[in-house]
């Protein structure tokens, strides 16, 4: 019987931790990336157009190079469980990984299309990414993930509510996200090193 029973959802939610745990780094790497473009948007908001695409197109391919890196070192920590896959976390880091690389080549390879069109695709990668990080959030246990993923949804939202202001705010909008969820991001990411530095359960 026990060799068969499902996991608890305390079981669940360690397993998705540990997950997460062994790529903690990653996670930091992605905080400060994150924080270093929010900045420097900020600095440079009137660059040209195709300047600030590129950056944005960085920025989301780093972001999502380092979540596939970590789905990946964290896939042996999750698959030690009965049950591995999406429900372990790994698989919700995959979907967010491949959504950023999506996006960011979207915008490397259709760089004349409207200014409509740019606002609407950022905001569904914001919406989209915070909708899995608010998921795994619910799966890990963690708040940091869960506000980040909220202001992903809050920032996609209104984008997508908005396009017309949402234009002219995209810069600042993208840059104050960047650096409030890369904030979160390495707040998390030192409790994650703790995490697995001392990986007891409770």
């Amino acid at each position: 019987m026990s060799a068969t029973a499902l996991p608890t959802p305390a079981e669940g939610r360690f397993r998705a931790v540990r997950a997460l745990a062994a790529g903690w780094w990653l996670l930091l790497l992605r905080g400060i990336v994150s924080v270093l473009f929010g900045v420097f948007a900020f600095l440079a908001p009137g660059l040209g157009l195709a300047v600030i695409l590129g950056v944005l197109a960085a920025w989301l391919a780093l972001d999502g190079a380092f979540t596939l890196w970590q789905a990946f070192t964290g896939r042996p920590a999750a698959a030690a469980g009965p049950r591995s896959g999406p429900r372990s976390g790994t698989g919700w880091l995959w979907l967010d990984g491949l959504l950023s690389l999506a996006a960011a080549a979207a915008l490397l390879l259709l760089p004349v299309v409207s200014a409509l069109l740019l606002v609407l695709l950022v905001a569904a990668w914001s919406a989209a990414t915070g909708i899995l990080r608010i998921v795994l959030a619910l799966r890990s246990g963690s708040w940091a993930m869960g506000l980040w993923g909220a202001l992903g949804v809050a920032v996609g939202a209104w984008l997508a509510l908005s396009p017309g202001p949402g234009l002219l705010a995209l810069i600042w909008l993208v840059a104050i996200q960047a650096v409030l969820g890369g904030a979160l991001l390495v707040g998390l990411a030192l409790r994650l090193r703790r995490v697995n530095n001392d990986p007891t359960p409770g």
